[in-house]
C-alpha cells in the first residue's frame, strides 16, 4: 500500500537502466572490430562490424524494455505483455526473412538494422503501457538520489548474473569459431536455437511465479513450498514429452528443415541440447524463487563459480572433440547450474536438501533417462511407438495429480 514510493522508484531505476544500456552500447561499439577479428573465415568483416554497431545502438532500448516489462509484471498485466510479445516474436523471424528474400544483396548488417528497428518499437510500446498502469504514481515520477544505493546493491548482483549467464550462453559459438571454423558454428547453433525456443515455456511460467513468490516469501507463507513443488512438477510433465520427441526425431526434423547432409552433422548435438534444455528449464523455478526472495547475490555467486569451470571445459572439450565437445560442455553447465539453483533455494524454503532431491525426483529422472534412451533405436516406427509409450507413462501420474488437485479444490 506504499503507492507514493512507486513513482520515484520507477523513475530512478529507469534512469539507471538507461545509463547502463548506453554504457553497454558504447562498449559494444568500441570493441566491434576486435570482436569480429576473433572469428575465423568471416566473408565480409566490414559487414559484420556494421552489424555489431547496429546491435550496440539497440542496447539501451533492450535494457529499458526489460525494466518496462518488469513494471507490467508487477502490475500482473500479463495479457498486455503477451499481446506485445507475440507480434514482436514473429517480427524477429519475419523481418530478417524479408531481408533475405527481397534485399539485393541480403547483407548481415541490413538484417541487424531490421532487428534494431523492432527493438526500438518494442521499447516504445512497453514504455507506453508501463506508463498507463501507473496512473496514481506517475504524478510523483521523480528522481530520488537516496534510492541509488539500494537499487545499485540489489541491481548490481542481478547485473552480474545478467552479464555472466548470457555470456556463457553465447561464448561457445565464439570458441567453436576460433578453434574449429565459422562454418561449424552453423551446425552447432542451428539445433541449439531450435531447442532453446522451449525457454518460452518456463519464461511464461516464471513471469507469473515471480510476483507470487515475492508475496509469499514476504509473508513467510508455508504454501511457498507447495507452489514451488507444483511448478517444478508440472513444468517437468509438460516439457519431458517435447524434449524426448526432439531427441527421438532429431535427424528426421533436421532433414525436413534443412537437408540430410546437415542432419548427419547436427543430430547428435540436437540430442544433447534436448537433454540440457529440460534440465535448464526446471532450474528456472528455483532461480525465480531466489530472485523473488531478494537473494540475487546467491545466483550471481553461483554463476561466477560456473564461469571458469565452463570456459575451461568448453575449450578443452572443443579442442578434443570438436562441436560435439562444445555441446557436452554446454550440457555439463546446464546440469551444474540446475544443481546449484536447487541447493541454494532449499534454505529459503525452509527445507533440507534431502527433501528437494526426494525419491520422487529420482523416479522422474529415471523416467526421463528411459525416454531419451530411445534415441539409440534406429527404426523410425519403433521410435514412434516408444514416444507413445512415454506419453502413456506420463499420463498416469499426471491424471492422479490432477484428480488430487481437483478434490482439494472442491
Amino acid at each position: 500500500k506504499e503507492d507514493e514510493k512507486v513513482g520515484p522508484l520507477v523513475a530512478t531505476a529507469t534512469v539507471l537502466m538507461a545509463m547502463l544500456g548506453l554504457l553497454a552500447g558504447v562498449l559494444m561499439a568500441a570493441t566491434a572490430s576486435w570482436g569480429v577479428s576473433l572469428i575465423h573465415e568471416v566473408p565480409d568483416r566490414r559487414e559484420a562490424v556494421n552489424a555489431v554497431y547496429a546491435m550496440a545502438l539497440a542496447m539501451p532500448f533492450i535494457v529499458l524494455t526489460s525494466g518496462f516489462r518488469g513494471i507490467l509484471e508487477a502490475r500482473d498485466a500479463f495479457g498486455i505483455i503477451n499481446l506485445i510479445r507475440l507480434p514482436m516474436g514473429l517480427f524477429t523471424f519475419l523481418g530478417p526473412l524479408a531481408v533475405v528474400l527481397y534485399a539485393q544483396p541480403a547483407r548481415l548488417d541490413y538484417i541487424a538494422w531490421i532487428l534494431v528497428a523492432g527493438r526500438v518499437i518494442a521499447c516504445g510500446v512497453h514504455g507506453y503501457y508501463a506508463w498507463r498502469v501507473l496512473p496514481r504514481e506517475r504524478i510523483i515520477f521523480t528522481w530520488k538520489a537516496n534510492l541509488l544505493k539500494p537499487l545499485s546493491v540489489s541491481g548490481g548482483w542481478l547485473t552480474v548474473s545478467n552479464i555472466v549467464s548470457p555470456f556463457m550462453g553465447y561464448v561457445d559459438r565464439f570458441v567453436i569459431g576460433a578453434i574449429v571454423s565459422a562454418s561449424a558454428v552453423a551446425y552447432y547453433a542451428t539445433p541449439q536455437e531450435l531447442v532453446t525456443k522451449l525457454w518460452i515455456v518456463p519464461g511464461a511460467l516464471t513471469a507469473v511465479l515471480f510476483p507470487a513468490f515475492a508475496t509469499q516469501m514476504a509473508r513467510r507463507d508455508e504454501q511457498t513450498w507447495v507452489l514451488f513443488g507444483k511448478a517444478v512438477y508440472w513444468l517437468f510433465m509438460a516439457l519431458l514429452p517435447l524434449t524426448v520427441a526432439l531427441s527421438l526425431f532429431a535427424h528426421d526434423l533436421l532433414v525436413l528443415w534443412i537437408n540430410s547432409a546437415f542432419a548427419d552433422q547436427s543430430t547428435g548435438l540436437m540430442r544433447v541440447f534436448a537433454i540440457g534444455i529440460l534440465i535448464n528449464c526446471l532450474a528456472h523455478v528455483p532461480f525465480t524463487l531466489i530472485q523473488s526472495a531478494g537473494a540475487a547475490r546467491l545466483t550471481a555467486l553461483a554463476h561466477l563459480i560456473e564461469l571458469p569451470l565452463f570456459l575451461g571445459a568448453l575449450w578443452w572439450l572443443t579442442s578434443v572433440h570438436g562441436i560435439l565437445g562444445a555441446a557436452i560442455a554446454w550440457l555439463l553447465r546446464m546440469t551444474l547450474d540446475a544443481f546449484l539453483m536447487f541447493i541454494l533455494c532449499s534454505p529459503l524454503l525452509g527445507r533440507s536438501v534431502k527433501s528437494i532431491f526426494s525419491i520422487k525426483v529420482f523416479a522422474l529422472g529415471f523416467l526421463a533417462l528411459l525416454g531419451f534412451s530411445g534415441s539409440m533405436i534406429s527404426s523410425l516406427n519403433i521410435r514412434i511407438v516408444w514416444m507413445f509409450l512415454m506419453i502413456f507413462a506420463l499420463a498416469w501420474p499426471a491424471m492422479i495429480s490432477w484428480q488430487s488437485f481437483r478434490s482439494r479444490s472442491i
